[in-house]
């Protein structure tokens, strides 16, 4: 019975470390003290971020579990968070980034939108593709809907 106690305690307190969900301690780390920082603008940062550094880990905790791409390289539907996760790590590797920032955003209530200029480099020969990116708001969490890159 003690041993029982005891795994099911050992269990408990594992669990109870564990971060529940990256969004959460992501937004947790990022609000300031008044916090008026909006989570879309901490998705769209780490989206640039990841980009930016080619590391798609950076923001493929918001994929979701749909996740619509089209890509320039052809790519174009419906994809698992853990499919797309793969698909745009191939996709930074033959198109590598020059240059991106989101220039412009428009947020709603239950949707967000993002889109800026990604300059790129494929075989020596730098090009620029539109990219737009829209977030859905799922109960409280926000997840990235749709890359487009064209």
């Amino acid at each position: 019975m003690k041993t029982l106690f005891l795994l099911l305690l050992v269990i408990l307190f594992i669990s109870g470390n564990k971060p529940g969900l990256s969004q959460d301690n992501n937004l947790q780390k990022n609000l300031g003290a008044d916090n008026k920082v909006k989570i879309q603008s901490i998705i769209f940062n780490d989206i640039e971020t990841g980009i930016v550094n080619n590391d798609v880990k950076k923001f493929s905790q918001y994929l979701s579990a749909q996740t619509y791409l089209s890509l320039i390289n052809g790519v174009n539907g419906y994809y698992s968070s853990n499919q797309a996760y793969y698909i745009l790590e191939d996709f930074f590797n033959t198109f590598k980034v020059v240059s991106f920032k989101i220039k412009e955003t428009k947020t709603a209530e239950s949707v967000s939108y993002g889109k800026g200029d990604y300059y790129f480099e494929k075989k020596g020969k730098r090009e620029v593709a539109h990219l737009y990116v829209t977030l859905n708001k799922a109960g409280s969490k926000w997840y990235i809907a749709q890359i487009s890159i064209n």
